[in-house]
């Protein structure tokens, strides 16, 4: 059993070094955020399509332990490009937290990261994916802009839930429909999946602002 020692970081916290580190590059406000681009040309990474990733072992994509290079499945690039965006960028997110964890070990393989990843402790492994997956979620859809749109859209949204109001429908019952239709309206705007959305209006304590 390989222990790596995952720090805890708050949420907060990642957030902060999601700001910091893409207020290097040009492109830090753009909107959807140009996450291939910035892989590819900003840092030099290669992005490799894998036949069947998905399909035979499970995986949407892994990083080389020498973080030069994101395998991705060649289907969900070929066909996923919302969860493609994601992929990239959680594992962009493995590179920035964990980079000097990861150059401990060797992996440059789907087999050899799948032999790392069996022998890593599950608390472990649960804390590296939730920190890829929060930047992840941070870097394609920033607060700051998050918010914008949310609130630039909420009368049309709160349309709908007055309607549930005088139907009789509870806060509890139309929450989440709430949620799922703004995450609608802003998923085509950060080119990321409703899902992706709808935790990040989680995350940002927007849904407090739905009457």
């Amino acid at each position: 059993m390989i222990q790596l020692g995952i720090p805890f970081i708050p949420y907060e916290e990642i957030e902060a070094r999601v700001r910091e580190f893409v207020a290097q590059y040009p492109h830090r406000d753009q909107i959807p955020f140009p996450i291939e681009e910035l892989i590819e040309f900003d840092l030099g990474i290669d992005i490799v399509t894998t036949p069947n990733l998905q399909k035979v072992y499970d995986i949407e994509g892994f990083t080389s332990s020498d973080t030069t290079a994101i395998y991705v499945d060649e289907y969900v690039y070929k066909n996923r490009y919302y969860r493609y965006r994601f992929t990239l960028a959680h594992e962009l997110g493995h590179i920035v937290l964990h980079s000097e964890i990861f150059k401990q070990y060797i992996f440059d393989s789907v087999l050899s990261w799948k032999e790392f990843v069996n022998q890593v402790n599950g608390k472990d492994y649960d804390s590296l994916e939730f920190q890829g997956y929060a930047f992840g979620g941070l870097i394609l859809v920033p607060t700051l802009h998050l918010k914008k749109f949310f609130y630039d859209n909420l009368i049309e949204v709160s349309k709908l839930i007055d309607q549930a109001k005088s139907k009789g429908i509870q806060r509890s019952k139309y929450i989440d429909y709430a949620k799922d239709h703004m995450a609608s309206i802003l998923a085509p705007i950060f080119d990321v999946s409703t899902d992706v959305v709808v935790r990040r209006i989680e995350k940002s304590q927007l849904e407090n602002q739905f009457p």
